[in-house]
């Protein structure tokens, strides 16, 4: 079942299958770099290709690659201001 796996994004195209869970994830890669923007996606700094503003103060990503749905790269109301804070650091 692909809705419960987990799969690394490279900047070449590839889908790789991960064995950790992004909760996992969060705390094994780095901070410096890595974000997570929702509970579907953690993203590096450097594919995020720009931001708009949606509602509710949320944040809108296009990732370089593009995400499958660019609906899920919203970050959540949650972290926007964590998120805005890890932008600025």
């Amino acid at each position: 079942m692909l809705d419960k796996s987990t799969f690394l994004h490279t900047r070449k195209g590839k889908i790789l299958p991960v064995d950790y869970t992004l909760d996992k994830l969060e705390t094994l890669l780095n901070p410096v770099h890595f974000f997570r923007i929702n509970r579907k996606y953690l993203v590096h700094i450097d594919a995020i290709s720009n931001m708009v503003a949606y509602s509710r103060g949320r944040i809108k990503l296009e990732l370089d690659p593009k995400a499958n749905d660019e609906f899920e790269t919203i970050v959540s109301i949650d972290r926007s201001a964590k998120f805005k804070t890890w932008l600025n650091s």
